[in-house]
């Protein structure tokens, strides 16, 4: 009885010490108590004793030793070893053996003991988010991986500037998670650097106080200025000094800063900045490098002087690449078109020190990227002011040229596409250069071409460049290549038509008709040779090459099955006209004056010029049409307008227009209009370009109307034109609202008669174009079109017949020098503006000074 006694007294006090904390002491005599018992009980008890002394040195931070000592347990006593499994967890977590820790997670037959322990050991212990994330021993597909990912990437955004809400969801961490209170904690420094306190305080409050988060709540206790739950570690005290010791005391001299920019009273700002340093000094050693950098970016904003600024900021701020890009946001935010020029050449500072700091490599996708972004900012300046920078900057010293690279887009355009070449890279390129000259885009859809054999937008646009010159058979070279990466795109489709026409037609020019058969027989083989009007094409081909062999009775059975398809001897006229012209073969056949039709034949005028036009519009021909004929159309269309479809008035409506009668074209869109539907936004810019010129307003709102319309259809081609006539005519920049388009529509509806003197149509004054400036010097500085009187005296469209080509220069250098003329002409360039840029000569005007650095 004595001995039994003697035990339980013995086993009490064991547990006392453990109580007490005195683990090492229990275990010994946890130990001596085994080695006289040997029975189940002594055992559990000496389990209790090596499971304190084990937590005894995780709380010491001995994960390695408190690791090696639950081995021998466990190699000792297998019966304890669900018992040690929390324990065996934590360890891992401290010692930071991550794959240890989580691989079990992986075993499907894991039993929920042992996996709630793991989970419990990661919430307490696991402070390496980047760790967790990458750890081997989990799939990239497991959702604590994910969710350790998802932490990581936001945890570094919210530590380094402004977030989004959805980045703060995190879809990813369940509120079941270890990881939740990570997210919570995530949300606490978002809200903490938004300024909203209460917010921060309701996050931290959430956070479980035993998780491994929770030893950052007392720091951000003292940050929100409150007293903390707990006293604050030396590293928690350096956390709380770099990120803000008393925000509310330095977040109001900061306020108090703003207030006195907004003022723009020099010495309320000088006084200002001092006070914000000293606060910023005191409470915040850590943030006034950056503070000052922020100061003086804004104080040149303001214009104020930099020796003031700096004597007031107690010094001047350090020039690295955080400090050149803050100067080249502060610069581009302006708008000012001078600012954006140098903003540019800080841009370069910026990418220079972020190479020597390590920012980026010089030759990466970083540079390139920069380099993209500082091509689409020079694109915000007009081209005869960006011509004039670029003169006013080149240095006098041959060969340092170079160092301007800045404010050239081209050469931002190439070195971005030489370090990172890829396809977005080119296509902005590409847009750029075919806003220049068609030589220009050329040269960049060869080197794209050269890179990315694969893409399709620099095969077609070489297609068509060698189409509009009249290098057909380059043209077909390049539709092969086009046909073997992608033989069912829309514009691939079309083009093997209408370039075996051309050619065809090419070829009749030259008299290569054999040529002409070969191509002729092609075209007939092509599906849709059958497909609507286009064997009356296909016979109009022939028709002008029998003629032009003399073949007299082929010639005239060729020309009554144009008029069988057709059902029209007006459109056949009309098409073997325009056939006829595009061979330059005008002289063999033309329609003969209209007082020689019949009745039945100019009552049909309309229909025969719109079902011509559809024919021939997709071989991108010019419709060749008598004046007489087509005021005779316009006689006839009050009566036929009833017989013509949708697309049939859109052809004859742009056939009017070439033919130079706006009132044909007019009442066709008004009829357009009436029909609704689908195409109303076609019918606006049909509306548009049919007014005469003297309704400049209208005309330009209704063209802004036809692309609000477009955009709403996504209809890119019709925005393309839209926007393309507007700056055609100095409106680039106009652009109206969804409910001004309907009463834009609504009103020109509402007025089907061409506007005259005493009937001049809707009253848009409640739209205020007036806000772009449409005088002369404007419409040049935002590269609109000018008058021929303001700048060569000779129309965009004058080229290249306006300009004597002397006959000993070099067709290339010709060709160079028409584009470039052209381009001159859209600018607005006067023609000693056009000298000095082409010949290198001197330049006029002077740069205002800018505020680099």
């Amino acid at each position: 009885m004595n001995g039994q006694a003697d035990s339980k007294a013995a086993e009490a006090s064991v547990r006392q010490l453990i109580a007490n904390g005195k683990s090492k002491v229990a275990l010994d005599g946890a130990k001596g108590i085994h080695k006289a018992q040997g029975t189940a009980a002594s055992e559990a008890l000496l389990v209790d004793a090596y499971a304190a002394r084990i937590r005894s040195l995780l709380g010491q931070s001995l994960a390695v030793e408190a690791k090696a000592l639950i081995d021998l347990v466990r190699d000792r006593y297998p019966s304890a070893r669900e018992r040690l499994e929390e324990l065996t967890a934590s360890a891992a977590a401290r010692a930071g053996t991550l794959d240890e820790l989580v691989g079990p997670l992986n075993d499907p037959a894991i039993t929920h003991e042992r996996r709630s322990a793991i989970e419990n050991a990661i919430q307490r212990h696991v402070r390496d988010l980047a760790a967790l994330a990458r750890c081997a021993a989990l799939a990239p597909e497991d959702s604590l991986r994910k969710a350790a990912c998802a932490l990581e990437r936001v945890f570094l955004a919210v530590t380094s500037g402004p977030v989004a809400d959805d980045l703060l969801t995190l879809p990813e961490v369940s509120h079941r998670s270890p990881l939740a209170p990570w997210k919570l904690l995530v949300r606490a420094i978002a809200y903490f650097y938004r300024g909203d306190d209460e917010s921060c305080r309701r996050y931290i409050g959430a956070i479980q106080p035993e998780s491994a988060p929770a030893r950052l709540v007392p720091a951000i206790q003292a940050m929100l200025g409150g007293k903390p739950g707990a006293p604050l570690t030396a590293a928690a005290t350096a956390l709380v000094s770099r990120a803000g010791g008393n925000p509310a005391a330095l977040r109001s001299s900061l306020e108090a800063l703003d207030h006195s920019f907004a003022s723009e009273n020099e010495g309320h700002i000088l006084r200002a900045i001092r006070a914000a340093l000293q606060e910023c000094r005191q409470d915040s050693p850590g943030l006034v490098e950056r503070l000052k950098q922020h100061i003086s970016v804004r104080s040149m904003m303001g214009g104020l002087e930099k020796n003031d600024v700096t004597s007031a900021m107690g010094g001047a701020p350090v020039d690295d690449a955080y400090y050149y890009r803050l100067f080249a946001r502060g610069l581009e935010e302006t708008g000012d078109p001078e600012d954006l020029a140098v903003a540019c050449g800080v841009w370069d500072d910026f990418r220079k020190h972020a190479v020597r700091e390590g920012w980026f490599a010089p030759n990466g996708a970083e540079a390139a990227t920069l380099y993209l972004h500082m091509a689409s900012v020079l694109r915000k300046i007009p081209g005869k002011l960006l011509r004039e920078i670029q003169r006013s900057a080149r240095p006098q010293k041959k060969g340092a040229y170079e160092d301007l690279h800045f404010l050239f887009p081209e050469r931002l355009y190439e070195r971005a596409c030489a370090l990172d070449p890829h396809s977005e890279a080119f296509s902005q390129w590409m847009e750029w250069a075919t806003w220049q000259s068609a030589w220009q885009g050329r040269r960049v859809g060869e080197a794209w071409h050269k890179i990315c054999p694969r893409d399709m937008e620099p095969i077609l646009y070489l297609m068509e460049a060698a189409e509009k010159s009249g290098s057909f058979h380059t043209a077909l070279i390049y539709l092969g290549k086009a046909e073997q990466i992608d033989s069912i795109h829309p514009g691939v489709r079309k083009a093997r038509w209408r370039l075996l026409g051309r050619s065809a037609m090419g070829h009749i020019q030259k008299k290569k008709l054999n040529l002409a058969d070969e191509k002729l027989a092609a075209m007939a083989a092509l599906p849709q040779a059958q497909q609507g009007d286009r064997r009356a094409l296909l016979a109009a081909v022939r028709y002008l090459a029998s003629a032009v062999r003399g073949e007299v009775a082929e010639a005239a059975e060729c020309r009554t099955e144009i008029e069988r398809l057709l059902e029209s001897r007006c459109a056949a006229a009309i098409l073997i006209a325009t056939v006829a012209a595009a061979s330059k073969r005008s002289a063999l056949d033309k329609p003969g004056p209209v007082e020689k039709l019949g009745a039945a034949d100019r009552a049909a005028l309309p229909v025969a010029i719109a079902r011509t036009g559809a024919l021939v519009e997709e071989m991108q021909l010019k419709l060749q049409i008598p004046w007489g004929w087509m005021v005779e159309a316009a006689k006839q269309f009050p009566r036929s307008r009833g017989s013509l479809d949708t697309g049939q008035l859109g052809t004859l409506s742009a056939a009017a227009l070439f033919a130079g009668h706006s009132e044909l074209a007019y009442s066709a869109s008004a009829v357009g209009l009436e029909r609704g539907g689908p195409t109303e936004g076609r019918f606006l810019l049909l509306r548009a370009r049919s007014l005469p010129e003297w309704q400049g307003e209208r005309r330009a709102v209704c063209a802004a109307a036809a692309a609000e319309f477009a955009r709403r259809e996504r209809d890119v081609e019709l925005l393309r034109e839209a926007v393309g006539w507007l700056g055609g005519l100095g409106f680039e920049a106009f652009s109206i609202t969804a409910d001004e388009g309907d009463e834009v529509l609504q009103k020109e509806k509402a007025a089907p008669e061409f506007p005259t003197g005493t009937r001049k149509g809707p009253d848009y004054r409640d739209i205020p174009t007036s806000r772009v400036c449409q005088c002369p010097d404007c419409r040049r500085a935002r590269g609109g079109a000018v008058e021929p009187d303001e700048s060569f005296g000779f129309d965009d469209e004058d080229f290249p017949e306006g300009l004597e080509i002397p006959a000993d220069l070099p067709p290339e250098i010709a060709a160079m020098l028409i584009e470039e003329t052209r381009q001159a002409v859209r600018n607005g360039e006067s023609l000693d503006e056009f000298l000095a840029r082409v010949t290198g000569g001197p330049s006029g005007g002077k740069r205002k000074e800018g505020r680099r650095k």
